[in-house]
Parts: C-alpha cells; structure tokens; sequence
C-alpha cells in the first residue's frame, strides 16, 4: 500500500514538474511551453470578455465605468509585469548557466518587491481615488469609485500572482501556471454571476469575485513552491542589502513596464476621446473593441512567454544556433495565430459587438473600433516575436524602441493630429496606423536580427546596426 502511495506522488510530481529547457526536440518544446501559456491567458482574456458581458446586462454605464478605472489597474499590473518579465528572464539565464541558488534568491526578492509596491499602490488609492478616475463623467463618477475601492485590495494578491505565473513558466513549467490560471478564472467567472445578480451587489460583486478567486490562485502556488515541486526555490533567506540584486531585474523588466505603462495611458486617452465624441456610447464602443483585442493579443503574448524561458536558456548557454531556431518558429506560430484571429473579428465585428450590448450606438460604434484596430494585428506577430528576441538578448534599449512605438512615440502625434481634423474617425484612423507601423518597424528590425544571428552563430552578442 505505501509503495503505490509512494508510486502514485511521484507520478505527480513528474506531472507537474518543470520541463527540461534543453531538450533537443525544440518545437516540441516551445509547443508543450507555448500552448499551456496561450491556454492560460486565453483563459483570462475569456474570464475578463464574459465578465464584460456580465456587466453589460446591468448597462453600458456599467461597462463604460470599468473602462474608466480599466487604466489605472493597467498602470499598477505594469510594474509587476515588468518584475515578472524581468526575474523570468534572469531565472532563465541562470538556470542556463547553473546557477539555480542565484535564481533562486533573485525569485524570492523580486516577489517581495512585487507585494511591497502592491500594498503602497493599495494605500495610494484608498487615499485619492478621485484623482485617478481620468475621464470620468458626472455619471460614472460613482460607479467608478465604488468599484474602484473594492479591487484596490487586490493589488497586493496581483502583483504576487503575476510574478508567480512568469516564475512558473521561465523555470519551464507553464503547464502549472496554466492550471492555475484555469482554478483561478473558473472560479471567478462562477462567482460573477453570483455576486452580481445573486447578491445583487453589481459591479462590487465583480471586484469581490476577483479578489476570492485571487486567494485561491496563490492559495495553490503557495502548496507548490511549499512543496517543492519546481526548480526554483523560494527563500527568506535573504538582507534588505540583497535588493541591490534586482537592478538586472528591472532593467530588463522596464521595456515591458513602459510599455504597458504607455498602453494604460493611452487608454485613458482614448476613453477620453471617445467620451468626447459620443459620451458613455463612445467608451463603452472603444471599451468593447480594446476588450475583444485583449483576447486575440494575449494567446499570442502566452505563446511568446513560453518561448521567452527557451530563448533565455538558450542564451544563457551561448547557443545561437538554438536562439535562431526557435525565434524562427515563433515567428510563424505567433503570426499564424494573430493574423487569424484579426481577421474572424473583422469579419464578425457588428456579432461580436452585439454580445456585450443592446445599444444601437454602441454597437455601431464598437463595430467601426474592431476593424480599425484588429486589422493590424496581422503584423502583431513580429512585434511579439522581436520583443521577445530583444528581452532574451538582454537588450532592454532595442526591446523599449518596440514596446513603446504602438501606444507610445507613433500613436500619440497622430492622436494629436487627426482627431482635431476629422472627429471620431481621427481617432479610429490614429489607431489603426500606430498599430500598423509598429508592425511594419517590427518586421525589419526582426528580420536585421535574424540575419545577425545566421551570419554569427558563434558570437554572444548579435547587434544589428538598423535597431537601436
């Protein structure tokens, strides 16, 4: 009997152990850290989508308040992002060169790091909500505020989980992370309904299932990393000098906090934009767009995380030949996978519009945003792909000039030119041409490093001159 209970956990723990980042068979590599990743964020573009859908029964005004308080969780969950990025990156590298106490010291700071700027984000909030409602109007002032208090808990258990989710996955184990993340969003698409109509709290009923469903998330890692099922571990072992060790942290991390930094504000932007052309309609229609985008954006970033651990491994060993291969690979699923997703929006726009809600206006509003800003994302692909390459290298210089072009340096002089000369459809048309660009600048810049990377295999930095 012990020995099939001994039999029976160590099969378990083969399951939900970590992947070997330098097995030779490399697509079937990237496929088995790639998909589990584009799973899990799938999943919560799914969860975030239907709980959109949700509010919308309630009414626009619902939605268009979430829209508003939309930005500034996005600029908070930039920083653990960019922490999560940063400590995946170093995590690979060092589990490529050996160094698994290094990795593991450098995870256990950066997590703590994570929860300390939750809690001071958490109490900045609390004490000036109405300084950061950008855009709000009379209207959706309270809604917004309401909502906004409650989830301002759980900024602490977001940042924790982010940084948890890209420790899970550089250490090559996304299938756990996926795993989670499916506990996580089931239970709290469960709850929504629930909370909202059940309870009739509304949108406090959203926040409240977001935070319960968070516990449960960390809840689980907490047992994996108890239990030592991972490469990495966990430590307090550690002095407040030690946080000196998270500046190569940050420094690779900050091209992904800027960027979603740029992205929150320019949300904001065109929330307030929209707002000014067709008050509540205006953002609820932006609001549906930039939600359904979410969904064909994030399989592709799930995708390109997985490859990111593989590609920093590789690096880490100095093998080029390695970082090429699977850079090609990544180019073609990331943009198969895009490009096909842009179009069935296109093609079904008004449907789609029509599932978060009845308004006329709103939906035609929403099906113009669709097409303005999925037709691009035939190119999102490369820029994935390149950010991702750029991030691996250790070049946070070239990998910012990328992350910053669509919501940063091209979109905000076309916000600024074209809206003032022809409305609302400015707006549309600034949207679709930073985005555009993006793809085309990705495009040469992936195609400058490939080339680098074939005529040096044997070099350990490849720097094409075109990019910065």
């Amino acid at each position: 009997m012990n020995d099939m209970s001994e039999m029976s956990g160590s099969l378990r723990k083969r399951r939900l152990a970590p992947e070997d980042l330098a097995s030779p068979h490399l697509l079937r590599l990237l496929l088995r850290l790639g998909l589990p990743a584009m799973f899990g964020l799938s999943i919560n573009a799914a969860h975030h989508t239907i709980n959109m859908i949700f509010v919308g029964m309630i009414g626009e005004d619902q939605i268009a308040a979430i829209m508003i308080v939309l930005p500034i969780l996005m600029l908070i969950a930039a920083f653990g992002e960019g922490i999560g990025v940063g400590v995946a990156t170093e995590v690979g590298r060092l589990l490529g060169a050996g160094n698994r106490s290094r990795a593991g010291a450098i995870a256990s700071i950066s997590l703590a790091a994570g929860v300390v700027f939750g809690a001071a984000s958490t109490i900045a909030i609390v004490a000036f909500p109405d300084l950061l409602l950008f855009g709000a109007t009379p209207a959706l002032q309270p809604l917004a505020q309401h909502y906004l208090m409650i989830i301002a808990i759980s900024v602490p258990l977001t940042m924790a989980q982010i940084i948890l989710d890209f420790l899970a996955i550089a250490e090559g184990n996304a299938r756990f992370s996926m795993w989670t993340l499916v506990a996580c969003f089931a239970l709290n698409m469960i709850l929504d309904p629930i909370m909202i109509f059940g309870f009739g709290l509304g949108l406090q009923g959203v926040a409240i299932a977001t935070i319960l469903s968070q516990l449960v998330a960390l809840s689980i890692y907490g047992v994996y990393h108890i239990r030592r099922l991972g490469t990495v571990r966990l430590t307090l072992d550690w002095r407040l000098a030690d946080i000196r060790t998270l500046r190569p942290v940050l420094a690779v991390g900050a091209p992904t906090t800027l960027t979603s930094l740029t992205t929150a504000s320019a949300i904001a932007i065109l929330v307030s934009l929209a707002a000014t052309y067709h008050g509540e309609a205006g953002i609820a229609g932006i609001g549906i767009a930039l939600r359904l985008l979410a969904v064909g954006t994030l399989p592709v970033i799930g995708i390109s995380l997985g490859a990111q651990s593989i590609l920093s491994f590789a690096w880490g060993r100095g093998d080029m030949a390695r970082v090429l291969s699977a850079a090609r690979i990544l180019t073609a699923v990331t943009s198969a996978v895009s490009g096909a997703y842009g179009l069935a929006a296109i093609g079904f726009s008004q449907e789609l519009a029509s599932f978060f809600t009845d308004d006329a206006t709103a939906i035609g509003i929403a099906g113009q945003a669709i097409v303005a800003t999925h037709l691009p994302l035939l190119l999102f692909g490369l820029r994935q792909t390149v950010l991702i390459l750029f991030q691996a290298q250790g070049r946070p210089k070239a990998a910012t000039a990328i992350g910053l072009a669509q919501n940063g340096y091209l979109l905000l002089p076309l916000l600024a030119l074209l809206p003032p000369l022809f409305g609302f459809s400015g707006l549309l048309a600034a949207m679709f041409l930073a985005s555009a660009l993006t793809g085309m600048l990705s495009a040469v810049c992936l195609a400058r490093s490939l080339g680098t990377l074939r005529r040096s295999l044997n070099s350990i930095r490849a720097t094409p001159s075109f990019c910065p």
